[in-house]
């Protein structure tokens, strides 16, 4: 059982580690200070059970950071280990079949809410944008504009 002061303590550390890990940031601060009590009865301090989580979630965001951690800690299902397979490539009559019947695909037609979340979030891909705009410039100008296509090719052509 721990006492009131202990709990005050747990969130304070909680309140110092969340702005520290991306994941865990809209989790509130008991369920988060519960969460972490394994790491500091182990005496560790804020930048150390930081860079414990840091390596707990990479690449993704879990639903329940809170839960998540618990079950990590406590080693109840953990991240799943990922097994990859080799497929030898070769003809397989089925696949051909399949893609026969699809006949020619029509690429999807590209909206005004697709330009506007490109143009809005592009800005950080410029690397991205201006290899589009090597290939092919319409199309690169038709979803970024003008204006995103010339800072990002001039970004590239700076470094």
């Amino acid at each position: 059982m721990r006492r009131p002061h202990q709990v005050a303590r747990d969130i304070d550390i909680a309140r110092q580690v969340r702005p520290l890990v991306p994941w865990i940031q809209r989790e509130g601060l008991r369920r988060l200070a519960y969460s972490l009590r394994p790491l500091l009865d182990r005496g560790l301090d804020s930048h150390a059970i930081a860079a414990e989580l840091q390596g707990l979630a990479l690449g993704w965001r879990p639903r329940q950071p809170a839960a998540f951690i618990t079950a990590a800690l406590t080693g109840e299902s953990g991240p799943r280990e990922v097994r990859l397979v080799s497929v030898e490539p070769g003809p397989s009559e089925a696949w051909h079949g399949w893609l026969a019947s699809r006949g020619p695909q029509a690429e999807p037609v590209r909206t005004d809410d697709d330009r506007r979340y490109a143009r809005l979030y592009g800005w950080d891909r410029w690397r991205e944008i201006a290899a589009h705009y090597d290939d092919d410039p319409d199309d690169a100008l038709d979803l970024y504009g003008t204006r995103l296509c010339g800072y990002a090719v001039g970004r590239a052509a700076r470094s």
